[in-house]
């Protein structure tokens, strides 16, 4: 029987990965492992280690045995949380990138899937609203995002490095904002489409004014989280052996996002601008054409049908609390 470990199966992609691991393999064993259990519901993994992989012998129990390790555990959060621990960030995720695949590539594991962050694209192809959508090619010279950036490039590096001299079957994504149900809504770590959420859902009755970081003009693709488990999926399988991204490629302004949440939401919300705080790059848009070639693959959920359903589950996380209990669709 095939085992599948997914690092990082207490957050919010690694959830909705485990989830689609067992149904994609049902005759699998899927072992879920993160330093806590998921925040909302409960894992469908078979099995649930509690390890800290900072430490380079919970990293070889974690991936003991595993055929496919998708390694998506990390310190990570939005943009509040890069700025605020930048230190803290760096050293955390360079200690479980590197301990991750060395225990791999100690243990023999067939396949690892990596997932890394369109933060690794230097900041030089990002200055405007209507920058060009990233490629995978242009990553050189390095001017990746923040530390996290730095990172992530760093360990694409040790990943090619890894698949050259050791002969590993490692495969690289690079992801473009993630979003969807059973994600931070509030607090630095949340990213923005799901921070936005939550403000919107918290505005008592029917109008109100929420804060936006920046000045709306910034650009992002958002991409649904089911699109890109499959994605990471189709990857696993594949014969790939360069990064690629999985991503959206439709574009929207943050001032954009904040008018469709609101007619989601039936609500007027009066968005209070704060060009003051950090907003990161101020175009970002994920070209697909790589991943369509060889991995067939592109979003099938748009961004109006993503946002519905994750509003919705903000909404009742935020209006319908109970006591010791989260509601989850």
């Amino acid at each position: 029987m095939t085992l599948v470990v997914v690092t990082g199966a207490g957050g919010f992609v690694g959830g909705h990965l485990v989830r689609a691991v067992r149904a994609r393999y049902p005759r699998a064993r899927v072992r879920g492992v993160d330093l806590h259990y998921p925040r909302y519901g409960r894992s469908e993994a078979d099995e649930f280690l509690l390890a800290d992989l900072r430490e380079r012998d919970r990293c070889a129990a974690a991936v003991g045995g595993a055929d496919i390790v998708f390694a998506l555990a990390a310190n990570m959060g939005g943009i509040g949380w890069t700025h605020a621990a930048p230190a803290e960030i760096l050293h955390d995720n360079l200690l479980i990138s590197v301990n991750t695949l060395d225990a791999c590539r100690r243990q023999g594991v067939r396949t690892v899937v990596y997932t890394s962050s369109a933060c690794v694209y230097p900041e030089s192809l990002q200055r405007t609203p209507g920058s060009a959508p990233l490629r995978e090619t242009p990553v050189f010279p390095a001017e990746p995002d923040m530390q996290y950036g730095w990172e992530k490039l760093t360990t694409e590096i040790l990943c090619e490095t890894y698949r050259k001299t050791y002969g590993m079957d490692i495969k690289v994504a690079r992801l473009h904002a993630i979003y969807g149900p059973m994600g931070s809504y509030s607090g630095l770590r949340a990213k923005s489409l799901s921070m936005l959420c939550g403000k919107v859902a918290a505005v008592p009755g029917d109008s109100g004014e929420i804060e936006v970081w920046g000045d709306g003009t910034q650009t992002r693709s958002y991409c649904y989280v089911d699109d890109c488990v499959t994605g990471l999926l189709r990857l696993a399988e594949s014969a790939v052996d360069q990064p690629v991204n999985i991503g959206s490629e439709e574009r929207v302004s943050i001032g954009e996002l904040v008018a469709m949440i609101a007619r989601v939401a039936g609500k007027e919300i009066t968005p209070r601008y704060r060009p003051d705080k950090p907003v990161g790059p101020l175009g970002r848009v994920s070209d697909n054409a790589l991943c369509r070639e060889l991995l067939g693959w592109q979003p099938r959920t748009t961004l109006d049908e993503g946002l519905r359903r994750t509003y919705r589950w903000i909404e009742n996380q935020v209006v319908m609390p109970r006591v010791g209990e989260r509601v989850a669709l």
